[in-house]
């Protein structure tokens, strides 16, 4: 298995994730390159939800959140940027969510079959993910057919360069690219676009915190300055609202599968070589010993005696250790800007029948938030 996430440790899994962010910043996409990515899509966001606010629709999240997602890291990865109606665009959407839809048990004890049952996987997994991986070699074929090597205009370009460069494929090859695409986008567009919809829900079910976010963006930002991401260290309420989101959401309650490469004693407990290991960051998120009053959503959380943003120890929501998620800068500019961007302009309330979203997560691969409108 190759790819950046969920490969072995390992020659490949270290080459692949080496180039990503090498590739990152062959394309100019350090901070500052994302960052434009995420705020050239923020006027297509605002002008979905006027076109809803002005008929008087009710806003679905995923119908706005799910194209700017995944928008971005088309841009960075196929080098397009979509528009919403664009069909190819819906039908990327579509094979993604599924994906999702049909491994909604992945973080359940029954996926545990699909690993202990020699052959099983082999029928299982395609099922979850062969529309996207078609999609995935069709668009690399094509950028090998456009291939200028002096003008790589995206990460696919950058992979295919690095390929005509060497006769040595063995830790870099085109699986390997195929598998790190996506890797990107499983995991950097349901993850992202599901933390938003929890945005939502908190901010209608916390209409007092709603406020005290607005009130900050307008004393800092006004109605019509674009923000930035450098403006968070101005607006520490914006980001520590951010962050408990992602703490109270725990979107992701484990962690990838990790394997010890050797006899550990860790804790007073013996654990042998190879043994399976993962990590249960929910619990981490709600642990007492780490935070007051975990069950309430409180942006205090995060903020320190100084009225600063503090960081904490008992905080994972991208995973820890060399398996950190390669597209943490990615979703945190996300995160900011877009949240910031939609209160900017909108205020998000109940509608007139439902006094209060239900926020007891679908279990599954992610924990996604029930349906809802507002």
């Amino acid at each position: 298995m190759d790819g950046i996430a969920v490969a072995p440790y390992g020659p490949k899994w270290m080459a692949n994730r080496k180039f990503f962010y090498s590739a990152m910043r062959t394309m100019g996409l350090g901070k500052r390159g994302i960052e434009k990515c995420v705020i050239d899509e923020v006027p297509y966001i605002v002008e979905e939800l006027e076109k809803l606010c002005s008929s008087d629709e009710l806003f679905e999240p995923s119908s706005v959140f799910d194209p700017a997602v995944l928008n971005v890291l088309a841009y960075f990865t196929f080098g397009n940027r979509y528009s919403y109606q664009d069909e190819k665009f819906k039908e990327l959407i579509h094979i993604n969510n599924e994906f999702f839809q049909k491994a909604k048990f992945l973080n359940q004890p029954e996926f545990f079959l699909v690993t202990l049952i020699p052959g099983l996987h082999k029928y299982w997994l395609p099922q979850c993910f062969r529309k996207i991986h078609k999609f995935v070699k069709a668009e690399i074929k094509h950028h090998r057919q456009h291939l200028d090597p002096q003008n790589p205009r995206d990460y696919i370009d950058c992979y295919l360069n690095e390929l005509n460069q060497t006769s040595d494929q063995s830790e870099l090859s085109e699986l390997g690219l195929e598998m790190s695409i996506m890797d990107l986008f499983q995991a950097g567009t349901e993850t992202t676009a599901t933390t938003l919809r929890w945005a939502v829900l908190y901010m209608v079910n916390n209409p007092h915190i709603q406020e005290n976010v607005q009130s900050e963006i307008d004393n800092v930002l006004g109605f019509d300055q674009l923000p930035k991401y450098e403006d968070r260290t101005r607006m520490p309420y914006c980001e520590a609202t951010v962050l408990e989101v992602q703490r109270m959401a725990s979107i992701t309650p484990f962690g990838l599968l990790h394997c010890s490469e050797e006899d550990q004693k860790l804790g007073g407990y013996h654990i042998p070589k190879h043994t399976c290991i993962m990590p249960s960051y929910h619990t981490i998120h709600f642990d007492p010993k780490f935070w007051k009053n975990p069950n309430e959503f409180d942006p205090c959380n995060f903020i320190d005696p100084n009225g600063k943003v503090g960081t904490r120890d008992a905080f994972m929501p991208f995973g820890g250790g060399l398996r950190i998620c390669v597209g943490m800068n990615i979703a945190k500019q996300e995160l900011f800007l877009f949240f910031v961007a939609i209160l900017q302009k909108f205020t998000l309330q109940l509608p007139d029948d439902v006094k209060s979203l239900d926020d007891e997560p679908i279990p599954g691969m992610t924990l996604a938030p029930k349906p809802f409108r507002v």
